[in-house]
């Protein structure tokens, strides 16, 4: 894994989106970043290690999976350009990454330290304000995710990330898509040949 200075202005370009217009002190922020290419299938951080970054990624595709002492893996998410990954958990004081995430594609990755946000949002209202929503859209990717993992059939489930998701459904990995939507991958291959199936009947 490469770690760079070469700057980029990926995050720059989402929190501004985020916040709805520019935002002051925006050197500062580019000063901390620091550039992250990964191979696939290489780690970007561990479950358990102290993990204080946000990152948001410029190129490329990454799932952030759980451990199991057996080495067991649940896939709880896959992120894409134009988003940011994150474990809250490592963001508190003390905290540790809850999750891993592994590269699925090469890509480049812009990683800010959490310390230099909290530094900006506590000098200036429009940083403070972006980073709440940023926060909140974390927690609602989420929630959402556990809602359906929870209360929908894995057909529904796969149905619901075609609408949502379909870049993701075409370029992850067939056995990390059965992983996230919770079943085998024989299991998800019947069901997206159902669902394909049922399309050219409509059509």
């Amino acid at each position: 894994m490469a770690l760079t200075e070469v700057k980029s202005g990926a995050a720059i370009s989402l929190f501004e989106r985020i916040a709805g217009h520019s935002l002051a002190q925006a050197d500062r922020l580019v000063d901390a970043v620091q550039i992250r290419s990964v191979k696939p299938g290489e780690t970007v951080f561990h479950q358990d290690e102290p993990h204080p970054f946000i990152y948001v990624i410029d190129r490329g595709l990454v799932k952030l999976t759980y451990l199991g002492a057996e080495g067991d893996e649940w896939i709880k998410s896959f992120a894409v350009e134009g988003r940011l990954f994150a474990s809250l958990s490592a963001l508190v004081p003390a905290g540790r990454a809850t999750f891993s995430a592994v590269a699925i594609e090469s890509s480049r990755l812009e990683r800010i330290p959490f310390a230099t946000l909290e530094a900006l949002a506590d000098t200036d209202l429009g940083w403070s304000r972006m980073i709440r929503s940023a926060l909140m859209m974390l927690a609602e990717r989420k929630e959402r995710r556990e809602r359906q993992f929870l209360t929908l059939a894995p057909e529904e489930r796969y149905r619901a990330l075609l609408v949502e998701e379909p870049d993701v459904v075409a370029r992850v990995p067939q056995k990390d898509l059965a992983s996230y939507l919770g079943i085998t991958p024989v299991g998800l291959s019947r069901i997206a040949s159902r669902v394909r199936a049922q399309g050219r009947g409509q059509a």
